[in-house]
């Protein structure tokens, strides 16, 4: 790290209360603005700063593949700091600007790694400053494995004959698309059938007698529905509260009539005290909702839960 970089970090360290993460980003803190990196020979490399109490927590940056090409795309980042104990991280998300869940960042000390299996198109890489009092010096390096095709066959001119034909089997089982009382397919309890069709009438137990003219239905239990725990896109002021937009939606698991959501403690499942929040609408890939904490809380715990 360059004596100017590490003075600047330092300095900016000093008024962490003062400065707004955002205050001093350019135009790469937003993903509109990410700045592209451009792979030779299916390599490539980003230098920066992020700095949390310098106003500049967040990087983001563009990998474009090349057109039609498949493979594994290898992500590498190595960071100084001004100091011992801060620290810098990064996530990664497709052309949807959706995350990759793929991409597990892991690492220890100061090199971070992640990998995206079947990689083609776009995606964007978010470099950023996790904790209030973090800031760093970063190189991303990218690298592209593409899968390779094999050469010099065209199975277009072949001859292959057809194959032994075999034996007649019958028709598969027809579904209870129409209900009929005799039809075997309808014999147990399909969609179709009426409520009190034997089928969907429960047994009642021996030695019990049901009343009369009571009809019991089995009803199958709906499946479980897993909560999804989204990312942070974007923050901003409305009125007394946040309005925040999520980088998951209805294409990921979470349902049009979901209500309940909930800030998260740092990196963990926890809920964060004053956290809890209101669901403003759900999208195809985000979600948007509405919370009553600071934007220094939002920057320090970047995870939501969502749940039915």
């Amino acid at each position: 790290m360059s004596r100017w970089a590490l003075a600047c970090l330092v300095v900016c360290g000093a008024c962490a209360n003062n400065v707004a993460y955002d205050k001093a980003t350019g135009p790469d803190g937003k993903i509109k603005g990410a700045v592209p990196i451009v792979l030779a020979e299916n390599a490539g490399a980003s230098k920066g700063i992020v700095t949390f109490p310098g106003g500049d927590r967040i990087d983001w940056r563009l990998i474009e593949l090349p057109e039609g090409k498949k493979g594994r795309l290898d992500l590498q980042m190595t960071y100084n700091t001004p100091r011992p104990g801060l620290r810098a991280t990064f996530d990664v998300f497709d052309q949807w600007q959706a995350p990759v869940k793929d991409a597990a960042v892991s690492g220890k000390g100061r090199l971070k790694t992640a990998s995206v299996p079947k990689a083609t198109g776009k995606y964007f890489v978010r470099i950023y400053a996790p904790r209030r009092g973090d800031a760093a010096q970063y190189k991303l390096t990218a690298e592209f494995h593409p899968e390779v095709d094999l050469p010099g066959f065209d199975p277009i001119p072949l001859a292959i004959p057809d194959p032994p034909k075999l034996a007649e089997l019958p028709d598969p089982p027809s579904k209870c698309e129409v209900f009929k009382a005799d039809d075997p397919a309808c014999a147990g309890c399909p969609p179709t059938a009426p409520v009190d069709w034997k089928g969907c009438v429960k047994t009642p137990p021996p030695g019990t007698t049901p009343d009369p003219g009571t009809t019991v239905v089995v009803t199958p239990p709906p499946p479980p529905t897993k909560p999804v725990i989204a990312r942070v896109l974007k923050v901003s002021v409305d009125g007394d509260a946040l309005e925040v937009t999520l980088g998951s939606g209805s294409e990921h698991g979470i349902g049009k009539d979901w209500k309940g959501a909930v800030v998260l403690r740092g990196t963990t499942e926890s809920p964060l005290s004053g956290g809890t929040a209101t669901v403003v609408r759900i999208n195809k890939t985000t979600t948007v909702i509405r919370v009553k904490l600071t934007t220094n809380q939002m920057g320090e715990n970047s995870n939501v839960k969502l749940s039915p």
